[in-house]
């Protein structure tokens, strides 16, 4: 058994109870507290402040609610501080998943998300997959890609070092017999050369610096090359950034801030408004009104004496005034749509000027620093020019030298220094681009194991997201097709079409309502029947996201437009679900089998106002 006590929460201003594992039942009229208490079970829970406010009692600087179980205490704290109201204490749930899928799927009130979605024709898409965390996966998805690529561009690599080891060997044996050739050459010379120790100095002296003439050569022929390179990929950069629109700015976030303050102060207005034509029609259309107020019959037709300013005026009248209270949630409901529809294109724009700022910039920064390795390029090439013209100078001056000092047999002697010295350069060099195409391709199998692991995740990633999205459908169908055994409402069917993309991921969940053999959507539908609808599509959630084995009870309000006895039926079907369920109830139905909680002895607001 859970004991309950509630202090300045939403139009309780006080009030304790017992709840008992099975069903309990609240029953009392409107006006007692009924709602109100479910707001204190979805508060201790801490499942409040989801998609709206704690429910503080207006007023009221601070409310509370304590829960003690069999084992613990568990107590929330709702304190008003800068015109906000903010939670504190230990609630039940802990974990926010926790608490957001009982909010969506466990505590259907009347203000539940998804009953009030379906209830407005709304997309039902961003709740369903609320507990999934979309982006999150898509994230990892795209993380996991990224990866992948780098894996598949090193693969690529190793491929190509594979494909071209061979030749490499071959290059580097070809060199090793070439060096092996000049050597006995040079060998040949130097055992028939009779030089003087000066000669052969100046020779080896000659060699050396035409080796590094030969080099300076090289490296100025590469910087050339790469200087070509770098100023064809500036010229397609300044290209690409003349095409390239100037980034434009968005609206300040002060502005969307206002905006989305707008929608909610819209929204509590279209709740209020709803609540209060929903009471006011219901009161007209009881036929027991003279319970509640004076009622003339008259030739002319029934005067009526307003339960709340007291002047007594016809039923047409007040018909009509309750009608206007529809016609305004009407014109509050368009006045939302257009500024949702405003906040959405702000985002919207505020996304592709990002992505063209984004653009932008990179176009910007890769000119910037292809001109600095353009100039950086262009001044080492002036410096290898400058060291080749000096080491120029200095084999001029050795040559003469060499000319000089040496006979024929020198001046080939030297030459073949040269050649031999030049070899092994190319050996040294060939040998590193072998080392490094072995290393390469030894890294293969790695890399081809590396990317079939990555391919595996995405793979399961996308499955996971898929198979719960498609499982939402399917207990969805199966949900309906049990209300539609239980109730037989004035529908055939209801379903979801699920939309995806060219991937194949789901994109959207379209609802599907099936009447007299056509499609049709929630408005040509009974309060009762759409009311039906959102508890299927909540309890498809439900089930697929496994909430019962996390969230204990399961809450259920605002469903004054079924019958006693289909109420009844409702409370029989979800019983089961949870170990404790919680239902509100006129004081006419009857025939529950649980625990009945009277508000009897509650604090109510409402009693303030009849007080006074």
């Amino acid at each position: 058994m859970w004991e309950l006590d509630i202090n300045n929460i939403a139009g309780i201003r006080s009030g304790s109870t017992s709840i008992i594992p099975g069903l309990n039942v609240v029953q009392a009229s409107n006006f007692q507290g009924k709602s109100s208490f479910i707001a204190a079970l979805q508060t201790v829970m801490g499942a409040t402040g989801h998609y709206g406010d704690h429910p503080l009692t207006e007023g009221a600087d601070t409310g509370s609610v304590t829960l003690r179980t069999d084992t613990d205490t568990y107590e929330v704290t709702i304190n008003r501080e800068r015109g906000a109201n903010s939670l504190s204490g230990t609630p039940y749930l802990t974990d926010e998943n926790d608490q957001l899928c009982a909010r969506l799927f466990a505590f259907l009130g009347e203000d539940n998300p998804i009953r009030t979605a379906v209830r407005n024709g709304d997309d039902i898409t961003e709740f369903l997959q609320e507990p999934l965390n979309i982006e999150e996966i898509d994230r990892q998805i795209s993380d996991l890609k990224d990866e992948r690529r780098d894996v598949e561009k090193a693969l690529t690599q190793a491929e190509q070092a594979a494909e071209n080891l061979p030749s490499a060997q071959e290059s580097v044996t070809q060199v090793k017999n070439e060096l092996e050739e000049l050597r006995g050459k040079k060998a040949e010379l130097e055992d028939a050369a009779q030089e003087d120790d000066g000669a052969d100095d100046l020779s080896d002296e000659l060699s050396e610096r035409r080796s590094a003439l030969q080099t300076h050569e090289e490296a100025i022929q590469a910087k050339e090359d790469r200087i070509e390179d770098l100023e064809s990929k500036l010229e397609a950069a300044q290209a690409k950034l003349e095409d390239l629109d100037e980034p434009q700015e968005v609206e300040t976030l002060a502005e969307l801030e206002e905006k989305q303050e707008r929608i909610d102060v819209l929204s509590g207005k279209i709740d209020l408004f709803e609540r209060l034509h929903r009471a006011n029609k219901a009161i007209l259309d009881d036929g027991d009104i003279n319970a509640l107020t004076d009622v003339e019959r008259t030739i002319s037709g029934d005067e009526i004496e307003c339960w709340v300013c007291g002047s007594t005026t016809p039923r047409e009248e007040m018909e009509a005034r309750v009608d206007r209270i529809d016609e305004r949630v009407s014109d509050l409901k368009e006045q939302r749509q257009q500024l949702t529809t405003e906040v959405e294109e702000h985002q919207q724009r505020k996304r592709e000027a990002e992505e063209q700022q984004r653009e932008y910039e990179e176009t910007k920064n890769r000119i910037g620093s292809l001109q600095v390795k353009i100039s950086d390029t262009k001044s080492e090439l002036d410096d290898r020019r400058r060291k080749k013209e000096t080491v120029q100078a200095e084999v001029d001056e050795l040559e003469q030298k060499v000319a000089e000092a040496q006979h024929e047999h020198n001046e080939q002697l030297a030459e073949m220094k040269t050649e031999i010295r030049t070899a092994e350069r190319k050996l040294e060099s060939k040998q590193e681009q072998l080392d490094d195409l072995e290393a390469k391709k030894a890294d293969l199998e790695n890399l081809r194991e590396a990317k079939a692991e990555l391919t595996d995740e995405i793979k399961a990633l996308r499955e996971e997201k898929t198979e719960t999205q498609r499982a939402l459908a399917d207990e969805f169908d199966a949900a309906i097709s049990d209300i539609i055994d239980r109730y037989a409402p004035g529908f055939e069917s209801a379903r979801f079409d699920v939309k995806t993309n060219k991937n194949g991921d789901v994109e959207k969940f379209d609802l599907i309502i099936a009447r007299d053999g056509r499609e049709t959507t929630v408005d040509a539908l009974s309060e009762g029947e759409v009311e039906l609808i959102g508890v299927a599509v909540a309890l498809a959630g439900y089930r697929v996201y496994d909430v019962g084995d996390r969230v204990p009870l399961i809450l259920i309000d605002g469903i004054s437009q079924l019958a006693s006895e289909h109420l009844q039926q409702l409370t029989d079907y979800l019983e089961d679900a949870a170990d404790v369920l919680v239902t509100t109830a006129y004081p006419e139905a009857s025939g529950f089998d649980g625990e009945m909680i009277s508000p009897e002895e509650w604090e109510i607001v409402s009693h303030e106002s009849a007080s006074a």
